[in-house]
């Protein structure tokens, strides 16, 4: 039997072609079931989107998964699954294996942002801040008007007890998105 998953846009398509041919004319069975992951659950869009809940969750459904979106992964996949083996290793308590997918995602795709942070953001947890600072100034070079970038270099700024360059990346990541409640916290916290 040879299985398949296959990504299209309503979810996942599971393709299984079953050689259970009595003779060579006999065209093989083929069944097509599809997983309609967003009818099931609107939050899934398409199959990054259940790799990425996965990861969140610490599914282990998530490991065979991505090990065939690198075996046969296409342009569009890129290194997300490298991004999604980080999340799921940090959830699963692995530092150093979360690190290490952080750095491969990062290698395959230095513009991947998120990675910069979810790296500076276990660095900063193991309290090795000078790390998380330069991994942060990396992302500030190759994206100087990311707003999240500039709350995580406030945040570094904060736990390393240097207050106006907290304030002052607080007040940028602001000034470049309203929406960011942890800078507006972080402000608080510290002009008080």
């Amino acid at each position: 039997m040879f299985i398949r998953i296959a990504p299209f846009i309503g979810g996942i398509l599971w393709v299984a072609l079953l050689s259970s041919c009595d003779n060579t004319n006999q065209q093989p069975e083929l069944q097509v079931t599809a997983e309609e992951t967003t009818s099931a659950d609107p939050s899934f869009t398409n199959i990054y989107d259940r790799a990425l809940s996965w990861a969140e969750k610490g599914d282990e459904r998530l490991l065979p998964l991505c090990d065939s979106l690198l075996k046969n992964g296409d342009s569009q996949t890129g290194a997300s699954p490298y991004y999604y083996l980080g999340i799921y290793y940090a959830e699963k308590g692995d530092t150093a294996r979360s690190i290490g997918f952080f750095d491969k995602t990062i290698v395959t795709d230095y513009n991947f942002l998120e990675a910069y942070i979810e790296k500076a953001a276990l660095l900063l947890a193991l309290k090795r801040s000078d790390e998380a600072k330069k991994e942060l100034e990396l992302l500030r070079d190759i994206a100087p008007t990311y707003a999240p970038g500039h709350y995580w270099i406030g945040k570094v700024a904060e736990a390393q007890h240097k207050k106006e360059i907290a304030i002052y990346h607080y007040r940028l990541a602001l000034s470049l998105d309203s929406t960011i409640v942890e800078a507006r916290q972080g402000l608080q916290r510290l002009e008080k």
